[in-house]
């Protein structure tokens, strides 16, 4: 234990900015959607949260997106850095996942029209994401903090086996999922909040695929509880949802959807509050003495805790290049690029809805991708896992650019040795699903099909869950020992 002589100041500050992208972009989330937004149901947002001991600084924005990939986020987190005084390694951008955001440049073909709303957005956002994290870091003052944790039942497995053998996205009631919910209360010296952090694991699908309304899904309702209660802006962190959908199922678009939105809202906000109200940052009891009244009473005085809150704070961050699984041979890749022309021909030629259109020519896209890597000689994909660990006292934020399954999350808080440990995934970009080993011998959506929804040439291997859980707990125990 570090003496209390050697203890730091905690320094904070949190600001806010609106995202809500035009009404009419497109919905980035559901590719099975018919239409483009028309309406907004919540503003979505982005809130940044500064916390440094004085040498070292970490920026956290968490922001109502589905996610945002490189190159942009590498230059968002640039821009982030600049404006807080930071290095770009030193900021965290979270995304609630939410699949009623805006569609950004990149992810596909789109009509002119709607390119140049994209573009136009992008380059707003880097703006507003960076202006936060400068507002917040103005308005750093000494604070200090404390965690908690709770439980709240969000969500369930989703790989569900059927009786064929078949996995797919249904409810599996005995499969792993992690009803953990973290808080941070982060307050001025005098007790009155400053920020929340909230973190927790659930795909934010309350909200369907016949949502045209823009929305943060139930964060959005969460967040607003929280902070009527708190008076103070609140961030919520998106754990590890890879394979967790609401308990209440993805919303078919009727009425009962916005129901189930403001139900899980409240129990996540609730229950935020409940660990939030129990956490003490600016005082604690003294000795005890005995009052005489008409019975002898015990009472306490309260005493205020030492400015010098700050025991180990520190930054750790991984960037490692792993193989993705082989690419297939040139006769493989033309058969698929061929049915996928054939299929895309077919349902144009028929009037398919804009829905089915999206699919068929999603998989063309990816069939072109393939062909295209093929032929250029074949050589085995790799991709960048990007690591990021922040350390303040017993807590441990650690991040990855994916979407980890609940497994991963829970392996790493079994073997940390921070007590208050969350793996958050959908930070600092998004590769796609980072299943478990075990989840290559069953199938299903997250390991057979949805790396060609993220236009990746091949898909990830069993490598890449392990990897997952030891570049986490190689950055937790190094900021370990800078701490001793």
């Amino acid at each position: 234990m570090i003496e209390s002589s050697t203890r730091k100041p905690l320094l904070a500050g949190a600001a806010r900015a609106v995202i809500t992208p035009p009404v009419g972009i497109r919905m980035m989330g559901y590719t099975v959607q018919e239409s483009v937004s028309q309406s907004v149901e919540r503003e979505l947002t982005a809130t940044a949260l500064v916390l440094s001991d004085g040498p070292t600084k970490a920026v956290i924005v968490a922001c109502d997106l589905l996610f945002i990939q490189n190159p942009h986020i590498d230059q968002i987190r640039q821009s982030i850095g600049r404006r807080a005084g930071v290095p770009a390694e030193h900021v965290l951008v979270n995304f609630s996942h939410t699949h009623l955001g805006p569609m950004l440049p990149g992810w596909q073909r789109e009509p002119a029209e709607q390119h140049v709303m994209q573009e136009r957005y992008l380059a707003v956002l880097e703006d507003q994401l960076a202006g936060a994290a400068a507002a917040a870091n103005a308005r750093l003052a000494p604070a200090r903090l404390g965690v908690a944790k709770g439980h709240v039942p969000l969500g369930t497995n989703r790989r569900e086996r059927l009786a064929d053998g078949r996995v797919i996205i249904g409810e599996n009631p005995t499969g792993a999922v992690d009803h953990e919910l973290g808080v941070v209360r982060v307050d001025f010296l005098n007790g009155q909040p400053l920020a929340t952090i909230l973190i927790a694991a659930c795909h934010t699908v309350v909200l369907g695929p016949k949502t045209t309304a823009l929305s943060p899904d139930f964060v959005g309702a969460a967040r607003e509880i929280v902070e009527r209660a708190s008076g103070a802006p609140a961030l919520f962190l998106q754990a590890c949802a890879g394979n967790i959908n609401p308990a209440c199922g993805i919303g078919t678009g009727g009425p009962e959807q916005y129901d189930d939105l403001a139900r899980m809202g409240a129990m996540l906000g609730g229950e935020t509050l409940k660990a939030w109200a129990g956490i003490r940052t600016h005082n604690r009891h003294g000795p005890r003495r005995v009052v005489q009244s008409v019975a002898a009473i015990s009472a306490w005085d309260y005493e205020a805790l030492p400015s010098e809150c700050v025991e180990s704070f520190g930054i750790a961050t991984r960037r490692t290049t792993l193989d993705m699984a082989p690419l297939p041979d040139r006769t493989t890749a033309e058969a698929q690029l061929g049915h996928a022309r054939r299929a895309c021909n077919e349902a144009r030629a028929q009037g398919k809805p804009p829905g089915v259109l999206n699919v068929v020519e999603r998989l063309l896209a990816w069939a072109e991708l393939v062909h295209e890597a093929v032929v250029e000689g074949g050589k085995r994909p790799k991709r960048e896992l990007v690591g990021w660990a922040l350390r303040i006292n017993d807590l441990a934020l650690v991040a990855v650019n994916g979407e980890p399954f609940a497994e991963l999350g829970l392996e790493v808080k079994r073997r940390s040795v921070v007590p208050n440990t969350f793996l958050l995934g959908y930070s600092n970009g998004c590769l796609g699903y980072l299943p478990t080993p075990e989840a290559f011998d069953e199938g299903g959506m997250e390991v057979v099909e949805s790396y060609r929804n993220y236009l990746l040439p091949t898909g990830f291997t069993r490598e890449w869950g392990p990897a997952v859980v030891e570049i986490a707990l190689e950055m937790i125990n190094e900021l370990e020992q800078k701490s001793e």
